[in-house]
C-alpha cells in the first residue's frame, strides 16, 4: 500500500508531538523532513528526532515531489500564510488551531482548498478521547433522551504570575483572542460535535487578572517554567490587549442552552476541561483529567461509571482504544487517531468501514467565526449571533 511521505514545520512544544503522532501511524506515513525557524534550529530538531531531511526555510519542502501532507506547527500568525502557500503548491495540510487570525482568512483558505482539489484538516484532536467519541455515540443513538442543556470549562493556572509569558500574550501573533481562541475553541469544537449541535448565539464577559505584565528583554522566557526558577533581572514591562478570563452563556440549536468557563489563570488546574450534558433520560459527564471514563447520570436507578474498554463501547470509539480495559490513553492519543482519520481519507481507506470524521477547514472557519462573535459580544455587553460559515459580513 501507497504510504503518504510527510513534512512538519514547526519544532516547538507541538511539532515534535506531531512527529511522534505520525510515526505511530506507520501503515499511512512516514515522516521525510522538517522545518525550523532556522537551518540550527531545524539541524537540532531533526537529530533528537531522528527525521532525515530538515530545512531553514519551509518553502523548499513545498518544492518538493516527495512530500504529500504537510503539517503546519508554528505560531498562530503563521498559520494563514503557511496553509496558503502549501496548498497553492499543490499539498495538503494539517493545520494546527486557529486556522487563520480572522475568519475571512479562514474561510479563503477553505475556498482555496476546495478550489485546488486538497484535502486539508485542523488539529481538534481532543474529538478523539475514545470516551468523547463514546458520548457522540450515545448522542446519535439517543440514548440519553434530547439535549436539554450542556455547560463545562477549560481551567489552566501557566499564565498565574504576573512576569508568566509566551508569545500567545501579544496579539499580533495571537490574534485578538487569547483564552478563548487557544482552549476555548477546543471545548466549543468538542460540543457541538458530540452534541451535533451548532452553536448559534453567544454573550461574553472578558476578565484580565494583569492589564500589564513582564516579559525577558532578551527573550529568554520559558513557557511553563516555575516561578521561582525565572530569572527576572532583565525583565520589561507591556501592556496585555487579550483576556485571561471568559465567561460564555451559549444558545445552540433546538433552544438548547450552554454556558463555558475559560481560563488560563485559575490557579492549580493545569490542563483541566470538563464537558457535562444534561439529557432528558440521563446525563453526560467527562472531564479531561480522568479521560478514560464517563458518568452517566440517572434519576431513578443509580449512577453509572462506564471505563474505557473496547469491550463495552461502541465500534468507533473501540477503533480508537488501542488497549484493553483497565490501560489508560490519552492525550497523544487524541492526535495519533486525528491523524489516523485525516491520513485514511487522503488514501481513500475507511477506518473500520466508517467514512472518515475529522475537522476540515470548514471546521476551522467555523471556529473562527465564533470566535469573532464571541469577542464582539464582550464588547457590546449583549447577545451577538454566530453565522454561519459561508456568510460574509458587508
Amino acid at each position: 500500500m501507497k504510504k503518504l511521505r510527510v513534512a512538519i514545520v514547526g519544532t516547538g512544544f507541538i511539532g515534535p508531538v506531531h512527529a511522534e503522532a505520525v510515526r505511530r501511524n506507520p501503515e499511512l506515513a512516514e515522516l521525510v523532513a522538517l522545518a525550523g525557524a532556522s537551518k540550527e534550529d531545524a539541524a537540532e530538531a531533526a537529530a533528537k528526532l531522528n527525521v532525515p531531511d530538515f530545512t531553514g526555510d519551509y518553502t523548499e519542502l513545498l518544492k518538493r515531489n516527495d512530500i504529500d501532507v504537510v503539517h503546519i506547527c508554528t505560531p498562530n500568525y503563521l498559520h494563514y500564510p503557511m496553509v496558503k502557500e502549501c496548498l497553492n503548491h499543490g499539498k495538503n495540510v494539517l493545520c494546527e488551531k486557529p486556522l487563520a487570525l480572522t475568519a475571512d482568512e479562514a474561510r479563503e483558505l477553505m475556498q482555496l482548498a476546495e478550489k485546488k482539489g486538497l484535502k486539508a484538516a485542523v488539529n481538534y484532536n481532543l474529538r478523539y478521547y475514545p470516551m468523547v467519541q463514546e458520548m457522540r455515540c450515545r448522542n446519535l443513538d439517543r440514548l440519553t433522551g434530547s439535549v436539554f442543556a450542556v455547560q463545562g470549562s477549560y481551567l489552566q493556572d501557566w499564565l498565574q504570575h504576573d512576569n508568566d509569558y509566551s508569545w500567545r500574550m501579544e496579539s499580533r501573533l495571537s490574534g485578538k483572542s487569547r483564552a478563548v481562541a487557544d482552549i476555548g475553541t477546543h471545548w466549543m469544537d468538542m460540543a457541538q460535535y458530540v452534541t451535533g449541535l451548532r452553536i448559534e448565539r453567544v454573550f461574553a464577559q472578558f476578565g484580565r487578572m494583569y492589564d500589564t505584565r513582564k516579559k525577558s528583554a532578551a527573550g529568554k522566557d520559558i513557557t511553563f517554567s516555575k516561578g521561582s526558577d525565572k530569572d527576572t533581572s532583565d525583565y520589561i514591562s507591556y501592556t496585555v490587549d487579550t483576556e485571561d478570563y471568559a465567561q460564555i452563556m451559549l444558545q445552540f440549536e433546538n433552544g438548547v442552552i450552554g454556558n463555558l468557563t475559560v481560563s488560563q489563570v485559575m490557579a492549580g488546574y493545569k490542563n483541566f476541561m470538563e464537558f457535562r450534558q444534561m439529557g432528558t433520560e440521563a446525563s453526560l459527564s467527562w472531564d479531561s483529567e480522568s479521560p478514560n471514563k464517563i458518568q452517566i447520570g440517572h434519576r431513578d436507578r443509580p449512577n453509572e461509571i462506564l471505563m474505557k474498554d473496547p469491550s463495552l463501547l461502541h465500534e468507533r470509539p473501540a477503533s480508537m482504544s488501542a488497549f484493553p480495559g483497565g490501560h489508560q490513553e490519552g492525550y497523544g492519543d487524541t492526535i495519533k487517531y486525528m491523524i489516523r482519520e485525516f491520513y485514511s481519507d487522503l488514501l481513500e481507506l475507511r477506518v473500520d468501514g466508517s467514512r472518515a470524521d475529522y475537522p476540515t477547514l470548514a471546521d476551522g472557519t467555523a471556529e473562527m467565526v465564533l470566535c469573532e462573535a464571541i469577542i464582539e459580544s464582550a464588547q457590546k455587553s449583549e447577545w451577538t449571533e454566530v453565522r454561519p460559515v459561508g456568510e460574509v459580513v458587508v
